[in-house]
Protein backbone atom coordinates (compact mmCIF):
# COMPACT_ATOMS: atom_id res chain seq x y z
CA UNK A 1 0.00 0.00 0.00
CA UNK A 2 1.27 3.21 -0.82
CA UNK A 3 2.34 5.76 1.87
CA UNK A 4 0.19 8.49 1.24
CA UNK A 5 -2.83 5.60 1.70
CA UNK A 6 -2.00 5.40 5.16
CA UNK A 7 -3.51 9.30 5.57
CA UNK A 8 -6.46 9.46 4.45
CA UNK A 9 -10.09 10.86 5.42
CA UNK A 10 -13.37 9.47 7.03
CA UNK A 11 -15.92 12.30 6.78
CA UNK A 12 -14.06 15.07 8.20
CA UNK A 13 -11.65 13.36 10.59
CA UNK A 14 -8.25 12.93 9.38
CA UNK A 15 -6.88 9.21 9.89
CA UNK A 16 -3.20 8.51 10.76
CA UNK A 17 -2.03 4.38 10.28
CA UNK A 18 0.86 4.12 12.87
CA UNK A 19 3.66 1.36 12.31
CA UNK A 20 2.67 0.04 15.93
CA UNK A 21 1.32 0.81 19.08
CA UNK A 22 4.52 2.91 20.61
CA UNK A 23 4.65 5.06 16.97
CA UNK A 24 0.99 6.06 17.50
CA UNK A 25 1.44 7.34 21.36
CA UNK A 26 4.76 9.52 20.41
CA UNK A 27 2.43 10.54 17.33
CA UNK A 28 0.20 12.06 19.12
CA UNK A 29 1.16 12.86 22.58
CA UNK A 30 3.07 15.30 19.53
CA UNK A 31 -0.32 15.99 18.13
CA UNK A 32 -1.63 16.86 21.36
CA UNK A 33 1.75 18.76 22.98
CA UNK A 34 1.43 20.95 19.65
CA UNK A 35 -1.53 21.78 20.29
CA UNK A 36 -1.41 22.92 24.06
CA UNK A 37 1.62 24.99 22.78
CA UNK A 38 -0.37 26.50 20.02
CA UNK A 39 -3.17 27.30 22.18
CA UNK A 40 -0.99 29.01 24.53
CA UNK A 41 0.33 31.06 21.91
CA UNK A 42 -3.02 32.39 21.37
CA UNK A 43 -3.61 33.20 25.15
CA UNK A 44 -5.85 30.29 25.86
CA UNK A 45 -5.49 28.03 28.16
CA UNK A 46 -5.18 24.54 27.46
CA UNK A 47 -7.59 21.72 29.07
CA UNK A 48 -7.47 17.75 28.28
CA UNK A 49 -10.31 15.51 28.53
CA UNK A 50 -8.97 11.89 29.01
CA UNK A 51 -10.12 8.70 28.48
CA UNK A 52 -8.56 6.24 31.05
CA UNK A 53 -8.13 2.93 28.99
CA UNK A 54 -5.45 0.39 27.59
CA UNK A 55 -6.14 2.52 23.96
CA UNK A 56 -4.43 5.42 25.93
CA UNK A 57 -1.53 4.29 27.15
CA UNK A 58 1.65 4.76 25.05
CA UNK A 59 0.04 8.32 24.62
CA UNK A 60 0.70 8.65 28.24
CA UNK A 61 4.00 7.15 28.12
CA UNK A 62 4.96 9.52 25.33
CA UNK A 63 3.52 12.40 27.07
CA UNK A 64 5.00 12.41 30.27
CA UNK A 65 8.06 11.83 28.43
CA UNK A 66 7.30 15.03 26.36
CA UNK A 67 6.71 16.77 29.60
CA UNK A 68 10.18 15.40 31.37
CA UNK A 69 12.67 16.63 28.37
CA UNK A 70 10.74 19.59 27.89
CA UNK A 71 10.59 22.20 30.41
CA UNK A 72 8.35 24.73 28.15
CA UNK A 73 6.25 22.35 27.66
CA UNK A 74 6.39 20.89 31.66
CA UNK A 75 5.15 24.61 32.51
CA UNK A 76 2.43 24.64 30.15
CA UNK A 77 1.16 21.02 31.73
CA UNK A 78 1.14 22.90 35.40
CA UNK A 79 -0.92 25.40 33.95
CA UNK A 80 -3.18 23.49 32.16
CA UNK A 81 -6.88 21.51 33.29
CA UNK A 82 -7.81 18.16 33.31
CA UNK A 83 -11.05 16.35 33.06
CA UNK A 84 -12.16 12.33 32.52
CA UNK A 85 -14.51 10.65 30.83
CA UNK A 86 -16.54 8.14 32.59
CA UNK A 87 -16.13 6.09 35.51
CA UNK A 88 -17.83 3.23 37.66
CA UNK A 89 -19.80 4.72 41.34
CA UNK A 90 -16.97 3.54 43.48
CA UNK A 91 -15.85 5.59 46.20
CA UNK A 92 -11.98 6.29 47.25
CA UNK A 93 -12.64 4.37 50.60
CA UNK A 94 -14.57 1.67 48.49
CA UNK A 95 -11.96 -2.02 48.40
CA UNK A 96 -12.64 -2.00 44.89
CA UNK A 97 -11.45 1.88 44.06
CA UNK A 98 -8.95 0.30 41.79
CA UNK A 99 -10.99 -0.57 39.40
CA UNK A 100 -11.94 2.52 38.70
CA UNK A 101 -10.70 5.10 35.99
CA UNK A 102 -9.73 7.82 39.08
CA UNK A 103 -7.47 5.17 40.12
CA UNK A 104 -6.24 4.37 36.32
CA UNK A 105 -5.33 8.08 35.71
CA UNK A 106 -3.81 8.58 39.02
CA UNK A 107 -1.56 5.47 38.89
CA UNK A 108 -0.96 5.74 35.06
CA UNK A 109 -0.72 9.37 33.77
CA UNK A 110 -1.40 12.10 36.70
CA UNK A 111 1.30 10.58 39.16
CA UNK A 112 4.34 10.33 36.62
CA UNK A 113 2.99 13.78 35.02
CA UNK A 114 4.13 15.02 38.21
CA UNK A 115 6.96 13.19 38.39
CA UNK A 116 7.80 14.37 35.22
CA UNK A 117 6.82 18.44 35.44
CA UNK A 118 5.99 19.11 39.41
CA UNK A 119 2.17 20.15 40.54
CA UNK A 120 -0.47 19.57 38.59
CA UNK A 121 -2.60 23.06 39.59
CA UNK A 122 -6.37 22.18 38.35
CA UNK A 123 -7.25 17.51 37.88
CA UNK A 124 -11.39 17.65 38.10
CA UNK A 125 -11.74 13.56 38.53
CA UNK A 126 -15.72 12.57 38.63
CA UNK A 127 -16.17 11.64 42.60
CA UNK A 128 -19.06 9.03 42.39
CA UNK A 129 -20.36 6.43 44.05
CA UNK A 130 -22.53 8.22 46.92
CA UNK A 131 -25.79 9.13 47.59
CA UNK A 132 -25.50 12.56 45.72
CA UNK A 133 -24.30 11.10 42.15
CA UNK A 134 -26.68 12.62 40.21
CA UNK A 135 -26.18 16.22 41.42
CA UNK A 136 -21.88 15.08 40.86
CA UNK A 137 -22.81 14.23 37.30
CA UNK A 138 -24.85 17.48 36.71
CA UNK A 139 -22.80 19.60 38.19
CA UNK A 140 -19.69 18.05 36.50
CA UNK A 141 -21.32 18.20 32.36
CA UNK A 142 -21.91 21.83 33.85
CA UNK A 143 -18.46 22.49 34.55
CA UNK A 144 -17.32 20.61 31.04
CA UNK A 145 -19.71 23.06 28.61
CA UNK A 146 -19.02 25.92 30.53
CA UNK A 147 -15.17 25.18 29.91
CA UNK A 148 -15.70 24.22 26.37
CA UNK A 149 -17.75 27.00 25.70
CA UNK A 150 -15.38 29.59 27.17
CA UNK A 151 -13.00 31.01 24.27
CA UNK A 152 -10.52 31.52 26.43
CA UNK A 153 -9.92 27.36 26.56
CA UNK A 154 -8.76 24.99 24.09
CA UNK A 155 -10.52 22.15 25.44
CA UNK A 156 -8.64 18.94 23.74
CA UNK A 157 -10.34 15.12 24.03
CA UNK A 158 -8.32 12.01 23.74
CA UNK A 159 -10.85 9.76 23.10
CA UNK A 160 -10.78 5.73 22.06
CA UNK A 161 -13.33 3.24 20.59
CA UNK A 162 -14.91 0.81 22.63
CA UNK A 163 -15.39 -3.19 20.84
CA UNK A 164 -18.72 -2.20 19.81
CA UNK A 165 -17.81 1.00 18.74
CA UNK A 166 -18.52 2.78 21.81
CA UNK A 167 -17.97 6.38 22.67
CA UNK A 168 -16.84 6.67 26.64
CA UNK A 169 -19.34 4.22 27.94
CA UNK A 170 -22.30 5.71 25.32
CA UNK A 171 -23.28 3.12 24.03
CA UNK A 172 -25.78 1.97 21.26
CA UNK A 173 -28.72 2.29 23.38
CA UNK A 174 -28.28 5.88 23.96
CA UNK A 175 -29.59 8.28 21.18
CA UNK A 176 -27.02 10.75 19.36
CA UNK A 177 -28.61 12.96 19.51
CA UNK A 178 -29.44 12.81 23.10
CA UNK A 179 -28.81 16.46 24.99
CA UNK A 180 -25.03 17.08 26.68
CA UNK A 181 -24.99 15.11 30.37
CA UNK A 182 -23.24 13.00 32.19
CA UNK A 183 -26.01 9.53 32.05
CA UNK A 184 -26.02 6.34 33.57
CA UNK A 185 -25.52 3.39 31.62
CA UNK A 186 -26.07 -0.33 32.27
CA UNK A 187 -23.31 -1.98 31.15
CA UNK A 188 -24.21 -4.03 28.17
CA UNK A 189 -22.53 -7.57 27.02
CA UNK A 190 -19.94 -6.02 24.35
CA UNK A 191 -18.71 -3.62 27.53
CA UNK A 192 -18.33 -6.71 29.93
CA UNK A 193 -16.97 -8.67 27.17
CA UNK A 194 -14.35 -5.61 26.86
CA UNK A 195 -13.58 -5.20 30.22
CA UNK A 196 -12.73 -8.40 31.13
CA UNK A 197 -10.45 -8.13 28.18
CA UNK A 198 -8.92 -5.01 29.34
CA UNK A 199 -9.15 -5.91 33.28
CA UNK A 200 -8.66 -9.78 33.77
CA UNK A 201 -6.91 -8.90 37.11
CA UNK A 202 -9.68 -7.33 38.17
CA UNK A 203 -12.43 -8.41 36.23
CA UNK A 204 -12.25 -12.42 36.06
CA UNK A 205 -16.13 -13.21 35.45
CA UNK A 206 -19.25 -11.38 34.02
CA UNK A 207 -20.44 -10.62 37.73
CA UNK A 208 -17.02 -9.15 38.56
CA UNK A 209 -17.79 -5.80 36.22
CA UNK A 210 -20.16 -3.27 37.56
CA UNK A 211 -23.96 -3.62 36.28
CA UNK A 212 -23.69 0.37 35.23
CA UNK A 213 -21.26 3.57 34.89
CA UNK A 214 -21.43 6.98 34.38
CA UNK A 215 -20.36 8.64 31.58
CA UNK A 216 -20.29 11.88 29.04
CA UNK A 217 -22.55 11.52 25.82
CA UNK A 218 -21.72 11.68 22.04
CA UNK A 219 -23.23 15.55 22.25
CA UNK A 220 -20.78 16.31 25.11
CA UNK A 221 -17.90 14.80 23.73
CA UNK A 222 -18.52 16.78 20.59
CA UNK A 223 -17.92 20.66 22.36
CA UNK A 224 -13.97 19.67 22.52
CA UNK A 225 -12.70 22.21 20.50
CA UNK A 226 -9.86 19.28 19.21
CA UNK A 227 -10.79 15.61 19.41
CA UNK A 228 -8.31 12.71 18.78
CA UNK A 229 -8.68 9.54 18.71
CA UNK A 230 -6.34 6.89 20.19
CA UNK A 231 -6.97 2.90 18.74
CA UNK A 232 -3.75 0.55 18.91
CA UNK A 233 -5.26 -2.92 19.62
CA UNK A 234 -6.35 -5.56 16.82
CA UNK A 235 -9.13 -6.53 19.06
CA UNK A 236 -10.47 -3.16 17.56
CA UNK A 237 -10.60 -4.05 14.19
CA UNK A 238 -14.41 -4.32 13.85
CA UNK A 239 -15.06 -0.88 15.65
CA UNK A 240 -12.23 0.88 13.52
CA UNK A 241 -13.90 -0.70 10.19
CA UNK A 242 -17.75 0.38 11.43
CA UNK A 243 -16.31 3.67 12.62
CA UNK A 244 -14.18 4.74 9.58
CA UNK A 245 -15.03 2.56 6.98
CA UNK A 246 -17.27 4.86 4.86
CA UNK A 247 -19.29 8.18 5.95
CA UNK A 248 -22.23 7.30 7.70
CA UNK A 249 -22.72 8.63 11.24
CA UNK A 250 -24.82 5.26 12.77
CA UNK A 251 -26.79 4.95 15.85
CA UNK A 252 -25.18 1.64 16.73
CA UNK A 253 -21.41 2.93 16.50
CA UNK A 254 -21.41 6.03 18.77
CA UNK A 255 -17.97 6.82 17.96
CA UNK A 256 -18.78 7.43 14.10
CA UNK A 257 -20.22 10.64 15.07
CA UNK A 258 -16.44 11.78 15.32
CA UNK A 259 -16.64 12.03 11.31
CA UNK A 260 -19.05 15.19 11.68
CA UNK A 261 -16.38 17.22 13.84
CA UNK A 262 -14.09 19.56 12.48
CA UNK A 263 -11.23 19.37 14.10
CA UNK A 264 -10.86 15.51 14.50
CA UNK A 265 -8.15 13.47 14.10
CA UNK A 266 -7.88 9.51 13.93
CA UNK A 267 -4.15 7.67 15.38
CA UNK A 268 -4.70 4.36 14.65
CA UNK A 269 -1.89 1.26 14.02
CA UNK A 270 -1.72 -1.44 11.56
CA UNK A 271 -3.24 -3.88 13.65
CA UNK A 272 -6.34 -2.13 14.59
CA UNK A 273 -6.65 -0.57 11.26
CA UNK A 274 -6.22 -3.56 9.46
CA UNK A 275 -9.57 -4.75 8.34
CA UNK A 276 -10.32 -0.74 7.42
CA UNK A 277 -7.40 -0.82 5.16
CA UNK A 278 -7.98 -4.22 3.68
CA UNK A 279 -11.23 -2.94 2.95
CA UNK A 280 -10.15 0.70 1.42
CA UNK A 281 -8.18 -1.45 -0.83
CA UNK A 282 -11.25 -3.73 -1.89
CA UNK A 283 -13.12 -0.64 -2.48
CA UNK A 284 -10.31 1.10 -4.99
CA UNK A 285 -10.51 -1.96 -6.83
CA UNK A 286 -13.89 -2.30 -7.10
CA UNK A 287 -16.41 0.37 -5.14
CA UNK A 288 -19.25 -1.78 -4.54
CA UNK A 289 -16.74 -3.95 -3.11
CA UNK A 290 -18.68 -6.04 0.43
CA UNK A 291 -16.96 -7.19 3.43
CA UNK A 292 -14.74 -10.58 2.29
CA UNK A 293 -15.74 -14.14 3.88
CA UNK A 294 -12.39 -14.12 5.70
CA UNK A 295 -12.09 -10.71 6.83
CA UNK A 296 -15.50 -11.59 8.78
CA UNK A 297 -14.24 -14.20 9.72
CA UNK A 298 -11.91 -12.83 11.29
CA UNK A 299 -14.06 -9.68 12.41
CA UNK A 300 -15.86 -12.76 14.57
CA UNK A 301 -13.00 -13.97 15.94
CA UNK A 302 -12.87 -10.82 18.36
CA UNK A 303 -15.69 -12.23 19.97
CA UNK A 304 -14.83 -15.42 20.84
CA UNK A 305 -16.19 -16.41 24.70
CA UNK A 306 -16.91 -19.12 26.86
CA UNK A 307 -20.27 -17.96 26.74
CA UNK A 308 -21.54 -19.19 23.88
CA UNK A 309 -25.06 -17.04 23.83
CA UNK A 310 -22.78 -13.73 24.25
CA UNK A 311 -20.67 -15.30 21.59
CA UNK A 312 -23.58 -15.30 19.46
CA UNK A 313 -25.61 -12.28 20.16
CA UNK A 314 -21.99 -10.37 19.43
CA UNK A 315 -21.52 -11.58 16.51
CA UNK A 316 -25.34 -11.43 14.98
CA UNK A 317 -25.27 -7.62 16.17
CA UNK A 318 -22.05 -6.95 14.56
CA UNK A 319 -22.95 -8.46 11.11
CA UNK A 320 -26.43 -6.65 11.73
CA UNK A 321 -24.40 -2.90 11.76
CA UNK A 322 -22.31 -4.18 8.92
CA UNK A 323 -25.34 -5.06 7.04
CA UNK A 324 -27.29 -1.81 7.95
CA UNK A 325 -23.87 -0.05 7.42
CA UNK A 326 -24.13 -1.84 3.58
CA UNK A 327 -20.35 -3.44 4.22
CA UNK A 328 -21.86 -6.77 3.85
Amino acid sequence: MAANELNFKAGLTKIHVERDTEAMGRATASFVAGAMKEAVARGERPVLWLMAAPSGFAFYGAFVERAREDPAFAAICRQAAWFQFDDYPVPRDDPRFPITFRHLLETRFFGPLREACGALKDIRLLEIGGPDDERVCRDYARLLIETAENPGNCLIQLKGIGMDGHWGFHGHETPLDAPPAVIKVAMNEANIHQQKLDWPEYFRSNEDVPRYARTCDVQLFLKARIIVDNVPQASKIYSVLATYGNEAVCGAIPSSALKIHPNSHAFLTKESAGALLEYREALARDPAAKISPSLLSRLESIWASEDEVSQADNRAAMRGILSELRML
